[in-house]
């Protein structure tokens, strides 16, 4: 699987319910990208963190399952190669890119052939659900980015108690799905590979108003 303030635009007109807004300091979007190829030795995997995450879930506490949420976030903000975040997830992220290296990793991110941030400075995220106040479930996603909306079924737990609502998922998915290329030097031999996995811990509270 981050991200100007979001409008509520995004919510059906007329559509009734209690407003939830993101608290991006207190949330967590980012997504781990792998090396791959016959030289991946001499590459890194890459941490990519979503850097302003907004947005709003308007809960139907008549009907859970007409409640609907409204993300955003700006490609140009985007984190890469966080340290703090590098440093809790294992071996695998063990390694310290260098600066240049980072440099190099948020070019290719930004290039035309992946998410072509010049073009599509926006990604936004729309769906309906919770369709519970508590547990699992899976959410059905649109992902609005690179000119084209993308269907998704996204696992989630919820939590919804007083004035504070809490979503965290995990999923995967390949370059593929997101209509992305991944970027490849030396005919292949040194690429980023396919597998995407996203982590999301999005917490919101109720608007006073």
């Amino acid at each position: 699987m981050g991200l100007a303030a979001l409008f509520v635009s995004g919510v059906a007109p007329g559509q009734e319910g209690e407003r939830y807004v993101v608290d991006p300091a207190q949330s967590d979007f980012h997504w781990l990208v792998y090396k791959a190829g016959a030289f991946s030795r001499f590459g890194h995997n890459h941490t990519i963190a979503v850097g302003d995450l907004s947005g709003n879930v308007l809960v139907n506490r008549d009907d859970l399952a007409k409640s609907q949420f409204d993300l955003q976030f700006g490609v140009g903000q985007l984190v890469v190669d966080d340290p703090a975040l590098r440093s809790t997830l294992g071996d695998d992220f063990s390694s310290v890119p260098k600066p240049d290296d980072i440099a190099g990793t948020r070019k290719n991110m930004l290039s035309e052939r992946v998410l072509d941030g010049e073009k599509y400075p926006q990604i936004r995220i729309t769906g309906t659900g919770p369709a519970a106040g508590a547990g699992m479930q899976e959410l059905a996603v649109k992902v609005e980015m690179l000119g084209r909306v993308i269907d998704l079924k996204v696992p989630t737990k919820v939590t919804i108690e007083g004035d504070q609502l809490h979503a965290t998922g995990e999923f995967e998915l390949n370059h593929a799905d997101l209509g992305m290329q991944p970027f490849s030097v030396m005919a292949g031999a040194l690429q980023v590979g396919e597998k995407l996995s996203f982590t999301y811990d999005v917490r919101a509270k109720r608007a006073t108003r």
